[in-house]
């Protein structure tokens, strides 16, 4: 049996984040098993080892993501699959953009039945590839017509903006403050390491934080949390997240309701729990199976 390895750029050009969208949304239907294990080498990055298996999908993954500083290039994460039945490694790739993929697909799953239906104005607060990801994927739940960034960093926020605008054929403009940036957002993504300060999100939206687990204090003022219905796409155990009203799973079958009323904040703390490695990481894996271009390597040889 040959390994598969796929690099960046390959993750990148196998991702049908369409059809990502509905494998993403059909696997919160039914989970397998799934275990994180975190460990720490004396002088080294933490570490954590995430392994999982769902049905229907003939093999099991085990991320190995190592925590990176703020301003490295490197992701840290690579994603192994193995064959279920014999325990062969299918493939190895890198997780850093495949996860950062996976964390915008399920964003976008989350605004589409949480958000109001009428949402069109996006805020989001941060920089980097994960900014692009993210609006790219809620562009395949809703049409957009207003987009706002905010980052530290305005000069890149604002060439960011002008590319996606040149790209998207969107309306996307770069702000000055957080406050500006959300003033008129009817859905609000946290994509890195800016917190919302004030609690100056307008009634009827949706706020999503995405890898809300990298976060050791709440990015969300206490004065959201405390009028917001909050879920997640799994049972979380944050130090400050506060009680949820229910599952992504349940939202998307009906058995939760998203809000009260229009005028009710949803909060979505999204966690990536180890199942949906494996689901995209299958996707990929299934991409690449026919690709006479992609590395393949007999191990066992």
């Amino acid at each position: 049996m040959l390994t598969t390895f796929l690099t960046r750029a390959e993750v990148s050009r196998r991702m049908q984040a369409l059809h990502l969208l509905n494998e993403v949304k059909q696997a919160f239907a039914v989970r397998g098993v799934q275990q994180t294990v975190g460990f720490e080498v004396p002088g080294h990055l933490p570490t954590s080892l995430r392994l999982a298996t769902h049905p229907g999908i003939p093999a099991w993954s085990l991320t190995v993501r190592t925590d990176q500083p703020a301003d490295s290039k490197v992701s840290g994460t690579v994603v192994q699959l193995f064959d279920a039945e014999s325990g062969k490694l299918l493939a190895l790739m890198d997780g850093g953009h495949l996860t950062t993929l996976r964390a915008s697909i399920v964003g976008a799953l989350a605004a589409d039945v949480l958000a109001r239906t009428d949402a069109t104005n996006v805020a989001l607060l941060g920089g980097g590839p994960a900014v692009s990801s993210a609006l790219k994927a809620l562009r395949l739940v809703r049409s957009l017509e207003r987009v706002t960034l905010f980052d530290e960093d305005l000069a890149a926020s604002t060439e960011q903006a002008m590319k996606l605008q040149a790209t998207l054929s969107a309306r996307v403009k770069a702000c000055e403050t957080v406050e500006e940036a959300v003033a008129l957002a009817d859905v609000v993504v946290l994509t890195g390491s800016v917190p919302l300060p004030v609690d100056c999100v307008r009634d009827g939206a949706h706020v999503t934080v995405m890898s809300a687990e990298r976060w050791q204090k709440s990015p969300l003022p206490e004065s959201l949390l405390a009028r917001a219905r909050c879920f997640s796409d799994e049972k979380t155990s944050l130090p400050w997240a506060p009680a949820l009203q229910g599952e992504l799973s349940q939202v998307l079958s009906s058995a939760v309701a998203p809000r009260a009323s229009v005028e009710q904040v949803t909060v979505f703390l999204s966690t990536g729990p180890p199942f949906l490695d494996l689901v995209a990481a299958w996707h990929v894996c299934e991409g690449a199976k026919h690709d006479e271009a992609v590395t393949r390597l007999n191990l066992d040889a």
